[in-house]
């Protein structure tokens, strides 16, 4: 098993502290609306916002040519935080095992099977 750290399109992000806002799956594709943390070296990190301690931004993680997903422990509710937006809980973990991406956090457990995974960060 490979560690998302360990993929260079991941590399420069901190998943364990991001915070999942969204899943959304069609065929194809699955993408995880996700407020994530940027590490120092990422191109676009800046000093955490008063309050916050990490630099914070909106984005996609995208999962790419899906050919199989399997998404088990759905049963928690999503959380309110103080802005009153709902979320499901950072990532606990995230794994490549040969084709196979798992995720485990409070959204459950997800395996897909995708040619690729990407962050895509959002305007703002």
């Amino acid at each position: 098993m490979i560690d998302y750290r360990q993929i260079d399109e991941l590399r420069l992000y901190y998943l364990e502290d991001s915070w999942v806002l969204d899943i959304t799956a069609r065929p194809g594709l699955v993408v995880i609306s996700i407020e994530v943390v940027l590490l120092p070296e990422h191109p676009d990190h800046h000093a955490p916002l008063p309050g916050e301690r990490y630099c914070y931004r909106r984005g996609e993680l995208r999962f790419e040519g899906v050919s199989a997903l399997h998404w088990t422990g759905q049963g928690l509710p999503p959380a309110r935080d103080a802005s009153g937006e709902l979320d499901y809980g950072g990532v606990d973990s995230f794994e490549l095992d040969g084709g196979s991406y798992c995720l485990r956090g409070n959204f459950g457990e997800i395996s897909v099977q995708a040619d690729s995974s990407r962050m895509v960060l959002l305007p703002g």
